[in-house]
């Protein structure tokens, strides 16, 4: 085998190529930004007389549009170049993060978070249909895994970032600010070098924004974000609450630091030993919201941070390369849409039954409630664990077949073109 042969065999079941890399800095440019201003819209809401219920539906607002335009998203995806979809995406949350800016009451602050919404129905779907494109499938996981890491960057920063330059100026300024990341950003979109693969026909039906396939995982990603959207939504208002002013923010850095381990160690356990690797990451979940909702001061806090990242952070990728495995390659941008569709109704369901359990029994009960929709996760678990195992290998098998087929048409092809010139000479 020479050399170049070898070194190109290397680049191709390498996780960070080139295109790969790409879209990581895109990922974690927008994620910023997007951190920076979902960090901020709950307590801006609250300084602008928002309930806990209506603070829940600030948090949430995205989602809104989310799920509506997700119909268009996974055709589109699948459709379109998956490039200038996502650069399109990424302007439609711009357009969101000037309105904040201009935000002077919570009606007009909610508007512009469905906006928020409409753009994250596709960047977030491409991200990873983009994302598992570029991966070889036997390092799906452990890939996947490292492009959270984006995700971890973006939660390390976002919070303290946005909380201190809030601190110092105003809202205003840092949304503009948050501005700024979306539009690096953008430039790193334009760099992303797509591969040309099939396109389907754009049309909107149930079957292009549903994939069966990847249901069960997508409710395990439900059930996971009814629980930690409670982190996500309430945890700068409760440490507030506590006395701990911008230093609540750091929960967020530890949280993004404690990923950079536990992100891409969670894919190399399941890819090595199955998926019954999520039940520990279920139990250190659980243990974060529990310790939250005893957390009087920073170090508790930071504390809960390292469980939820040995939690959710690890879970979260694992469960998207299941969503990745169980689909064929042409039917991604639908089993991405899937997922996320999922996500976005925890987000849109978690914060507002948190907002009215905050209401009644307040914030340390909302956390402790929160670990019963774990257990929902891990009976779906025992339950859809064959299933996924099953359909993986079926799917993995079809594509090597299909691809050994080409190889050999491609073979059959070169040497009747060679025999053509042989005979013309």
């Amino acid at each position: 085998m020479s050399a170049t042969t070898t070194a190109t065999k290397v680049a191709a079941t390498r996780v960070f190529n080139r295109s790969f890399t790409a879209i990581f800095l895109a990922y974690f440019l927008v994620n910023l930004a997007l951190n920076m201003a979902n960090n901020l819209a709950t307590p801006y809401a609250r300084d602008l007389g928002a309930s806990p219920v209506v603070m829940g539906i600030v948090a949430t607002g995205f989602t809104y549009g989310a799920i509506v335009f997700k119909l268009a998203s996974a055709p589109a995806i699948d459709a379109f170049n998956r490039k200038w979809v996502l650069l399109a995406a990424v302007g439609v949350i711009a357009v969101a993060t000037i309105g904040y800016a201009l935000s002077s009451n919570v009606p007009t602050l909610i508007t512009f978070r469905i906006i928020q919404g409409i753009g994250q129905a596709f960047t977030a779907t491409t991200f990873v249909a983009l994302a598992a494109d570029t991966l070889p499938r036997e390092k799906l996981a452990a890939g996947m895994g490292v492009f959270a890491l984006g995700t971890a960057g973006a939660t390390m920063l976002g919070a303290p970032i946005a909380l201190n330059i809030q601190a110092a100026t105003s809202y205003q300024f840092t949304f503009l600010t948050a501005l700024i990341a979306l539009v690096l950003g953008a430039v790193a979109v334009v760099l992303i070098t797509a591969k040309q693969r099939e396109r389907k026909k754009f049309r909107i039906s149930l079957k292009g924004f549903i994939a069966p396939e990847a249901i069960p995982s997508a409710l395990m990603q439900f059930f996971f974000m009814l629980a930690w959207t409670s982190v996500l939504s309430f945890i700068i208002v409760y440490g507030q609450s506590q006395g701990l002013g911008s230093d609540v923010g750091y929960f967020n850095t530890v949280y993004g630091l404690a990923i950079f381990a536990t992100a891409p160690l969670g894919g190399r356990l399941t890819d090595r030993f199955g998926y019954f690797m999520l039940i520990p990451m279920l139990a250190f979940m659980s243990a974060a919201l529990i310790v939250i909702s005893f957390a009087d001061d920073l170090p508790t806090l930071l504390i809960a941070a390292v469980l939820g990242a040995l939690g959710y952070g690890a879970a979260g990728p694992v469960v998207r390369s299941i969503t990745m495995s169980v689909v064929p390659k042409t039917r991604r941008g639908a089993a991405s849409s899937t997922i996320f569709l999922a996500s976005d109704i925890g987000q849109l369901v978690g914060p507002i039954l948190g907002g009215v359990i905050i209401s009644t029994l307040g914030y340390a009960a909302m956390y402790r409630i929160a670990p019963v929709y774990l257990v929902l996760a891990l009976v779906l678990l025992l339950v859809s664990y064959r299933y996924w195992n099953r359909r993986a290998a079926s799917v993995a098998e079809t594509e090597r077949a299909t691809e050994a087929a080409e190889v050999e048409a491609s073979k059959a092809t070169a040497a009747q073109t060679a025999q053509v010139s042989q005979d013309r000479a």
